[in-house]
């Protein structure tokens, strides 16, 4: 008897058009992540952040660049920037997702302004990683950079990989060797491809950026903050440690995403 007037409070509550009601019986939409690697690196690099985001009942995909990671077998001097951009956007389509936080680091700052100009409407959020900012109507690289780099690169399209502690990790830190282990070449057309944007690229869409505080050379001011910190449409959020922060400060990075994502 006492369980059938529970029931019928809360059909009661229901019938009326109770909003806390219907909230709670609502389903929760999970947080929807596509974390996209930076250069010489693949989605094996968010090996420590994902369980925390999944824990926290985030749907979470990271793809690997065509030519790189465990697709590094596909590396060929085809292989550019639009091809990256491609990879996330089918991603994106094939498992038809929507209100899509997506996240770039480091080189990947030219991949996710690309794919928001393709498939905006999809697109939530977008942050950017200590990743470099696109231009439209210029490449990652100047020309005559491009071309110093083809002359030395591996069957000139491959450039070499550099040392963990380029990117940030140190060599005694636990997981260096680890990453040293998984880093590949990186095609170099897909720093010389120049960025075309055909619908207004990032615009519109809210951003953030997060800035490892122990950048390579400190000597230099910061070239991104001035651009973006106080702007419309922008967040400045910074971490302090180097580089792959996915490596070093999974839990800070996973805990900062979850914010943006709230």
């Amino acid at each position: 008897m006492k369980r059938r007037e529970v029931f019928g409070v809360a059909a009661a509550g229901v019938a009326v058009g109770s909003s806390n009601v219907m909230a709670a019986a609502r389903p929760r939409t999970p947080k929807t992540f596509v974390l996209v690697h930076g250069a010489w690196h693949g989605g094996w690099c968010w090996k420590h952040v994902t369980p925390l985001l999944r824990a926290a009942g985030a749907d979470v995909y990271v793809p690997t660049l065509t030519g790189l990671g465990e697709r590094a077998h596909l590396a060929s001097p085809d292989v550019n920037l639009s091809t990256h951009v491609t990879d996330v956007e089918m991603l994106i389509e094939a498992e038809e997702l929507t209100d899509v936080i997506l996240v770039g680091h480091s080189y990947a700052g030219h991949v996710i302004p690309l794919v928001a100009d393709r498939i905006k409407a999809r697109i939530r959020h977008l942050v950017f990683l200590d990743a470099v900012m696109a231009v439209d109507g210029k490449p990652f690289l100047p020309p005559e950079v491009g071309a110093a780099r083809a002359k030395v690169a591996d069957r000139g399209f491959q450039q070499e990989i550099p040392d963990v502690s380029w990117f940030g990790v140190p060599a005694d830190h636990p997981d260096a060797a680890w990453v040293r282990r998984h880093l590949t070449p990186h095609p170099l057309p897909t720093l010389m491809e120049t960025v075309h944007y055909k619908n207004g690229g990032p615009a519109g869409v809210p951003k953030t950026y997060i800035r490892c505080l122990q950048r390579r050379d400190m000597s230099v001011p910061d070239p991104v903050e001035p651009e973006v910190r106080g702007k419309p449409e922008w967040t400045w959020k910074t971490i302090d440690t180097g580089h792959d922060v996915m490596v070093t400060k999974p839990k800070e990075l996973a805990a900062m995403l979850l914010a943006i994502a709230s």
